[in-house]
């Protein structure tokens, strides 16, 4: 995959976990109120939480991505020191 491939696609895949996480997304998994039988936990953790912390992790898993294998070593900038 080429490098603009790739940063295209990092960069959908953070588009849409930087929505569907804090945005509409919870509205998809956020249990009714009035519905003594919707699930509220996953593995104990409160369901609308866990959806935040996967997203979050997707967002991590773009930047870990991008780090490996896009951004380069970046020149070292002369610290004023001269080169005697």
């Amino acid at each position: 995959m080429s490098q603009r491939s790739l940063s295209r696609l990092l960069f959908a895949i953070f588009l849409v976990a930087l929505i569907m996480g804090p945005g509409p997304g919870i509205y998809l998994i956020n249990p009714d109120p009035e519905n003594a039988e919707a699930r509220r936990f996953v593995l104990g953790v409160p369901i609308v939480y866990a959806w935040a912390v996967f997203w979050l992790g997707v967002q991590a898993a773009c930047v870990a991505v991008a780090y490996r294998r896009l951004w380069r070593e970046l020149p070292k900038l002369n610290s004023g020191k001269s080169d005697q």
